[in-house]
């Protein structure tokens, strides 16, 4: 009993439905659909039977044209059976029924444009993986998605931009996102300081860092040689005059020649004295020397070279610090892509949040730069020309 209630009330709503879908045909409706019948207008081209009542038939009550599309459309006569449209009086058009065949973005299209859905058909390819329709009405290419597609379709754009090369960004605005790579900057400043060494005479580097030449430190240390002969010459001159002395005091006899005795204790004091003086005037001058011979048979070269490479490494490090990727292209020459991909770290994602934030959509709105907004059933799509 209860199953043959559910069939009655099927049946119900049935009926109800086809009668909502009833439409009584007007006579303007069947004369149009005459003309369009005798014109033979292809009942399965939208496009067609949308041109033939704008441009020939200049019909522009637009909801009185979609009526006539969709009935004519539905191919409400079969000529071979000598049916016309005088002998219809209502017709079925399940608008529902008829809307379910085009998809959501087709009929936000439509809704934007003011046009039947089937003015728009689906291109077939996608546009930064958004989903493109051909306006028919104005020959447009227009891509849509909701938001979620939209920020895909963001992503694909900016990483795009990302892998079609750095080089078509302004400098500044790729370098608030490079890091430098320490280890490959301080390989090549190592690198430029170990060739200027090497195009560097002994001498060059010596004076390069502050050192005597070799030259001068040889002359100088002949210099001092004569004056060391000298010193020596003198202490051993005053050393005979000490043993003389000693030797005239050894034959005195003390408690008879006190005072002669004493005279030259005080004379031999006097010569060790000047013989200490000049003995640690030696003592400096042989440390002079050996430093001097040192410089002048390149002993001191290599500790030259160690300071210098350490103040040329430190130079050219903060001259990038300072300079960035500049300092590399505009001293060197090089490639701002080779530069990048060498001696700096790029953060892409950091690249490709700001892409998307500083262009937005207008980014992928390759016709004009603009795009439009529509909310259909609660989702919010957005639409842009491409072409």
């Amino acid at each position: 009993m209860k199953l043959f209630k559910l069939y009655e009330q099927v049946e119900e709503e049935q009926k109800e439905k086809e009668k909502s879908t009833l439409i009584t045909l007007t006579p303007t409706d069947k004369k149009f659909l005459k003309l369009m019948q005798r014109k033979e207008v292809d009942w399965s081209d939208g496009a067609e039977i949308w041109r033939f009542l704008t441009d020939t038939l200049y019909i522009e009550d637009m909801e009185l044209k979609m009526r006539l599309a969709y009935l004519y459309m539905e191919q409400l006569v079969d000529e071979d059976e000598d049916e016309t449209y005088d002998d219809l009086v209502r017709v079925s058009l399940d608008m529902e029924s008829i809307m379910s065949n085009f998809d959501d973005k087709q009929l936000a299209l439509a809704e934007h444009f003011d046009l039947p859905p089937f003015l728009i058909p689906e291109e077939g390819y996608s546009h930064y993986g958004l989903e493109q329709y051909e306006n028919n009405d104005d020959g447009g290419t227009y891509a849509i998605g909701d938001e979620d597609e939209m920020d895909e379709a963001m992503e694909d754009y900016a990483q795009g931009r990302i892998d079609d090369g750095i080089d078509y960004f302004e400098d500044w605005y790729v370098e608030d996102h490079l890091s430098p790579n320490d280890s490959s900057i301080e390989q090549f400043a190592g690198e430029e300081a170990d060739y200027r060494l090497d195009d560097m005479t002994d001498e060059e580097i010596l004076e390069e860092a502050g050192y005597d030449s070799m030259d001068d430190a040889k002359e100088e240390w002949e210099e001092k040689e004569t004056e060391k002969d000298d010193i020596e010459e003198r202490m051993n001159d005053l050393d005979m005059e000490k043993d003389e002395l000693e030797s005239e005091q050894s034959d005195l006899d003390y408690e008879e020649d006190e005072d002669e005795y004493n005279r030259l204790e005080e004379e031999i004091d006097l010569k060790r004295d000047e013989i200490g003086d000049l003995e640690i005037e030696l003592h400096d001058l042989v440390a002079q020397m050996e430093q001097l011979e040192e410089i002048y048979e390149g002993e001191q070269v290599e500790e030259a070279k160690d300071e210098l490479r350490e103040n040329y490494v430190e130079n050219t490090l903060e001259e990038i610090r300072n300079d960035g990727v500049d300092y590399f292209v505009s001293n060197l020459g090089m490639d701002r892509q080779t530069v990048i991909e060498h001696y700096y770290h790029l953060d892409e994602d950091s690249l490709r949040d700001a892409i998307i934030s500083d262009e937005g959509y207008e980014g992928i709105s390759i016709y004009d730069g603009s795009y439009d907004e529509i909310n259909r059933d609660g989702v919010t799509y957005t639409i842009i020309r491409t072409n």
